[in-house]
């Protein structure tokens, strides 16, 4: 039994770590082409530009990791964004820096606590629950604003998140630093160990002792917390929120997570993969923009992305079933 389950092991990695290689393989080759057809793609200024660009995804995808890991979905991201940005940006001048910060972390928390409470207590499909909340949610925020932007956000408040460290942006460093603590959950912690339990097998998850239930609405909680430090990146990046704020994220999102590795199926995920596959994201969409691409192109480029890593995750299931 040892040996099969070491072996299991061992051929997990192996996959995961070819699909993480791919993603690399996928930015060279990403970097190479914009850079033969802009060269400004490869400046210092450029890259520092993807990596903030890319930041803001990147929270929402290692929140949703935690989630689709455990067999779940949340496709609430984006309105969870949109309506943690709101409020906190009506707030804001009132609060001040530090308690909206807190406040915007327990927005999401909150949020994303609800999603799991309705599925894991209800028994009802993460992907139905959050597509009603998708709903609750972007309602809520309309409601709360009448409709209307927030702008001039105050500069304390921007710097904190957006100004530079250095010559490094802020962005940059509160991503590399938040992906080593999801990191440290996800394979190095109790909790993450049963996260991929029960998204391996729910049910043998619960005859070992884990509480299927907690553990659910732990990773949607984990889920909408850093759904919420993405609204206040975002916040802080344009000085402005309005309740559309976040509208496309849980796409791009799962997007990352999928092309990073992460199984649909649940079991296997990748911290460090999720954070290539926004990377990726980033910069083809950094790329088009730079050679005057239609926006609507890049969605239809996305949507490419995902079908391609969906149908690359069914394949590897497949071919590891023997099927």
């Amino acid at each position: 039994m040892t040996d099969m389950t070491d072996k299991a092991k061992i051929k997990f990695r192996l996959n995961l770590n070819a699909r993480i290689i791919g993603v690399i393989s996928a930015l060279v080759l990403t970097f190479a082409i914009f850079t033969a057809l802009e060269p400004a793609f490869i400046s210092i200024d450029n890259l520092l530009e993807v990596g903030v660009q890319s930041a803001i995804i990147a929270f929402v995808a290692l929140g949703l990791t935690f989630v689709i890991v455990t067999g779940g979905i949340d496709i609430s991201v984006g309105a969870i964004v949109g309506l943690t940005a709101v409020i906190c940006a009506t707030n804001l001048e009132h609060w001040g820096t530090a308690l909206t910060i807190v406040i915007g972390i327990a927005i999401g928390t909150a949020l994303g606590a609800f999603n799991g409470v309705v599925s894991a207590i209800f028994n009802v499909q993460s992907f139905v629950v959050t597509l009603a909340t998708l709903n609750l949610f972007r309602g809520l925020a309309f409601l709360y604003t009448d409709g209307r932007p927030l702008y001039n956000l105050d500069e304390g408040f921007r710097d904190f998140f957006s100004a530079n460290l250095g010559d490094i942006p802020k962005p940059i460093l509160f991503l590399a630093g938040f992906a080593i603590l999801c990191f440290i959950i996800l394979n190095r912690s109790r909790l993450g160990l049963h996260f991929k339990a029960i998204g391996t097998n729910m049910d043998a998850a619960r005859r070992s002792g884990v509480s299927t239930r907690a553990t659910q609405i732990a990773a949607f909680a984990l889920g909408g917390a850093l759904a919420g430090i993405a609204a206040l990146m975002l916040m802080s990046r344009i000085g402005a929120a309005e309740p559309v704020s976040g509208t496309g994220f849980e796409l791009q999102a799962i997007a990352a997570v999928v092309v990073g590795g992460t199984s649909l199926m649940g079991g296997r995920a990748s911290i460090v993969g999720t954070v290539l596959g926004a990377i990726l994201l980033g910069s083809i969409a950094n790329g088009l923009t730079l050679l005057n691409v239609n926006a609507f192109v890049q969605l239809v480029v996305t949507g490419v992305i995902v079908l391609g890593a969906v149908l690359t995750d069914r394949l590897a299931t497949r071919t590891k079933n023997g099927r």
